[in-house]
């Protein structure tokens, strides 16, 4: 492809990703936080995955809000952009709490899904996991999700 088909297939989709506010497609997402505790010890560096329940929540473009725990065990979800939150709604939670990197044997930058669970794998699937969370507009500061 030419470089001015190139330039003008970017420019016509800029349309697409500009835009602010309500304006610009994105669901009212609200802030949300909560914890990961293993046995009463937070989990730092888990990923939380929030994957909504609602059909309308399922459509193209709607975020999967997620996060990652920090050493208190503590996340703020993103959907969009940083900490900004979730929409309202129901969820099914899963967390994955991989091995810390000098844990995993040659994992030469692999991806945090090549790592091993230190959870067994007991939490991945959000449909198993038992964790379920509803987001009121306006967000929440959840109660910590303990696990063993």
């Amino acid at each position: 492809m030419s470089h001015l088909k190139w330039i003008l297939y970017g420019a016509s989709a800029l349309p697409l990703f500009s835009g602010c506010g309500k304006d610009d497609g994105r669901i009212e997402v609200y802030p949300v936080s909560g914890k990961v505790l293993i046995g009463a010890k937070p989990a730092e560096g888990a990923k939380v995955v929030f994957y909504p329940v609602a059909e309308e929540l399922k459509q193209p473009g709607m975020p999967v809000p997620y996060a990652f725990t920090g050493a208190d065990g503590g996340f703020r979800l993103r959907s969009y952009d940083p900490d900004d939150g979730a929409p309202a709604g129901e969820f099914k939670v899963s967390v994955l709490w991989p091995k810390a990197s000098s844990e995993v044997e040659n994992s030469g930058g692999e991806e945090i899904k090549e790592a091993k669970d230190r959870l067994r794998d007991r939490y991945l699937d959000p449909n198993k996991s038992g964790l379920n969370v509803t987001i009121e507009e306006g967000g929440a500061e959840l109660p910590p999700f303990e696990l063993h």
